[in-house]
């Protein structure tokens, strides 16, 4: 019988790594964006979501390549986790105060870029230029996807800085800065790698099956740079940080990391991912409507719960699903 003991060990001491990179990645971030004057949202949105979103780029081109639909899944099953879980417990912990343009901005380019994927999910648009694919995403559809990320990052760029985006943390040299960045990065990178490795084999000496794996260990298991950023950066009082991290992940994943995929490899779908889309759309939806219709634009403890119970619900569905 195979050892629990090293699976255990490198649980742990990534989900260590995790934390700690998770740490330099928000102090570092926040020294860029005092030091440049550029805003915190466009640092956690982009930066940030860049960062955290690397293991699902990482499992979502080994998908493609192998031919498999574990990357696309893993893409929406992570996102439909950072939304409700990881706001949903951030906002149990400590309240979350959106800005207005947050909502009225952000969180409908979020869902706009949730709807984008799923019409080229669900919808063969442009199929007859060359990938021949009912279901899926062409490489036309994820060349289509690439040129709304970047529209949205260079409006996101041009954005100007509100004075009471100002940041108040300690800016460190510009060198120092973009090394912790890179070093936050490459620990939430690394440190999600090893707790997800580690969950993995314990899943296997106990005999799951590989589709709850893939349901449960992958997708959450590479949410958890975006679980630890948020979470951490919530605590430093940062909700741009926070809660951009979430919402750009979200949109670069969808929009970016799918989009990449495609070009590399035509994706194909099956019809029960469609559901799980759909799911992830409403899930957007929700977010906006819950903070677009409070006159303090906050995600409040009640709704966090909410989030938490929907997120079982959906869970449970899945795995009785198969």
């Amino acid at each position: 019988m195979v050892s629990i003991f090293p699976s255990l060990v490198l649980f742990f001491i990534g989900f260590y790594i995790l934390v700690k990179g998770a740490g330099i990645l928000v102090n570092g971030s926040t020294s860029i964006a005092k030091i440049f004057n550029i805003s915190a949202w466009f640092i956690g949105v982009v930066i940030v979501g860049f960062g955290t979103s690397l293991p699902e780029f990482s499992v979502s081109i080994a998908s493609a390549l192998n031919g498999n639909n574990i990357g696309l899944g893993t893409i929406i099953g992570t996102n439909i986790f950072n939304v409700l879980v990881i706001l949903g417990l951030s906002a149990i912990f400590i309240p979350i105060h959106f800005k207005k343009y947050w909502v009225v901005s952000d969180l409908v380019i979020h869902i706009g870029a949730v709807l984008a994927t799923t019409v080229v999910i669900t919808l063969p648009l442009f199929a007859f230029l060359g990938d021949r694919i009912l279901f899926g995403i062409t490489r036309v559809e994820g060349v289509f996807l690439l040129v709304l990320l970047f529209v949205w990052i260079w409006a996101l760029f041009r954005r100007k800085v509100s004075t009471e985006e100002k940041l108040d943390y300690k800016a460190f040299t510009v060198l120092t800065s973009i090394t912790m960045v890179i070093a936050g990065t490459a620990g939430v990178f690394i440190g999600g790698q090893w707790v997800v490795g580690g969950a993995k084999t314990i899943a296997e000496i106990f005999n799951v099956s590989p589709e709850l794996i893939g349901l449960t260990v992958v997708a959450m298991g590479t949410s958890l740079p975006e679980l630890t950023v948020s979470v951490v950066a919530l605590f430093k009082r940062t909700s741009a940080i926070a809660v951009g991290n979430v919402i750009g992940s979200s949109v670069i994943n969808f929009l970016g990391i799918v989009g990449i995929t495609a070009v590399v490899q035509p994706i194909s779908t099956l019809a029960t991912i469609h559901f799980d889309i759909f799911v992830m759309l409403g899930v957007a939806c929700l977010l906006f409507v819950f903070t677009f219709f409070d006159k303090r634009y906050v995600l409040s403890r009640g709704e966090g719960f909410l989030f938490i119970v929907v997120y079982v619900s959906y869970l449970v569905f899945i795995v009785m699903r198969g």
